[in-house]
């Protein structure tokens, strides 16, 4: 276990990706790091095969800072203390389990992650405004969300018939000329061999899927370097649940469209329509490796609501749901519903031609209740849409991803 603190005031140490050092929360001391290298992948090699753990399987941790007991599951890694928030780095238990390949280092500090949500919000018209007393926005230390990467070569074998149009001209039965399309037909077979790598695999069983693809897509690929328990120092990051061959296996699953796609791009150069009998995929000279992601992630309570935002902490990018005032989307579609209204009734109304206003429907009033209707029945459809986007004590329930998140905004 390793805890770092300042030499000059004995407060907490965490990492500072923007200065890439550790930085006292207190005085602001900073102690430079040695650079590690780029990240690598294992080249032909075994997958690994780890210890299943349970994540109820608990086991204490005393605070070197405050001396306290911090409960934790056996997939935890690092952690920060409840009660002073010190970082504790359980570098043992990475090491012995799952050592990082490559991990993405921290670029945006804790502090930045608030007013990065307030811009995100503000581009969005119908949010709420952020000093409403209705809106509560908390987030945690940034936590590290472990993936599998895989690279293949991938070599598809097929058979079946590729076909080219050709015109054909024929007299019907009034003896008129016309033209149609026919497909001529021939067989195809062959192969096709590519070097692939698959998106990242999340190492997490329970993450969100919308959240792990986003992290994953918005993290450069040079920013991995090789791991070090300073890049953890004041962050959250657990073991993986995935075990890799099933990590292999979804990558597989991944790369087989891509090859896919390739071959009929291949094959549309030459025919104007594929018909495949069969289509058999390999796999050889597989590289894998083991990458962490760190992400903040951010819980808005809202009008009883719960709504959750990814921040990446390399790039600051931001995925999840935006609160929705209900205030600004009413006096919004009611502002739209009036002028449509006011359209229709013109519109209406100038086909009367001044004789009483009467038209095949009825009176303007009858056409305006009837358009009333309308737009209540469209304002509850809305209304349900809106509802659907807020996350509730049941979803809590069914994802013990989002209550740990939860637990861990306090």
């Amino acid at each position: 276990m390793k805890f770092y603190s300042c030499r000059d005031c004995g407060g907490t140490m965490e990492w500072d990706g923007a200065s890439d050092c550790l930085r006292c929360r207190n005085c602001g001391t900073s102690v430079s790091v040695q650079k590690a290298a780029p990240s690598g992948c294992h080249r032909y090699a075994a997958l690994p095969e780890f210890r299943r753990l349970r994540d109820l399987d608990e086991k204490s941790v005393r605070c070197p800072g405050c001396g306290a007991e911090a409960k934790t599951d056996m997939r935890t890694v690092s952690l920060v203390c409840p009660y002073c928030g010190a970082g504790i780095v359980l570098d043992r238990r990475q090491l012995s389990f799952a050592r990082p390949d490559g991990t993405a280092r921290i670029r945006i500090r804790g502090d930045r992650v608030r007013q990065l949500v307030k811009e995100w919000c503000a581009r969005h018209p119908l949010a709420p405004d952020l000093t409403s007393k209705y809106l509560e926005v908390k987030f945690i230390s940034p936590q590290y969300i472990p993936f599998w990467v895989f690279s293949a070569r991938v070599t598809a074998k097929y058979s079946g018939r590729g076909g080219r149009n050709r015109t054909v001209r024929e007299r019907n039965a009034q003896g008129q000329t016309v033209s149609r399309t026919a497909v001529d037909w021939h067989p195809i077979d062959g192969t096709v061999s590519a070097e692939l790598e698959s998106s990242g695999v999340p190492g997490d069983r329970d993450i969100d899927g919308s959240f792990s693809d986003f992290l994953y897509s918005s993290t450069p690929q040079d920013s991995f370097r090789a791991w070090q328990p300073e890049y953890f120092a004041g962050s959250w990051s657990c073991l993986p649940t995935v075990q890799a061959g099933d990590a292999e296996a979804a990558a597989h699953d991944g790369m087989i469209p891509e090859i896919k796609r390739r071959t009929v791009t291949e094959l549309s150069r030459k025919w104007s329509h594929i018909d495949f009998r069969t289509f058999s995929v390999s796999f050889s000279d597989t590289a894998w490796r083991l990458v962490q992601i760190p992400a903040y992630f951010v819980i808005c309570r809202y009008h009883g609501g719960i709504y959750v935002e990814a921040v990446n902490g390399v790039t600051g990018e931001i995925r999840g749901t935006c609160p929705a005032s209900f205030l600004r989307v009413t006096v919004s579609y009611a502002i739209a519903a009036a002028v449509m209204l006011s359209v229709f009734l013109f519109a209406d109304y100038g086909s009367c031609g001044g004789r009483g206003c009467l038209t095949e429907s009825g009176s303007i009033l009858t056409d305006a209740l009837i358009a009333a209707v309308i737009a209540a029945g469209v304002w509850v459809l809305i209304y349900i849409a809106l509802r659907m986007r807020v996350l509730g004590t049941d979803d809590l329930k069914k994802s013990p991803w989002l209550r740990g998140i939860m637990e861990k905004t306090g």
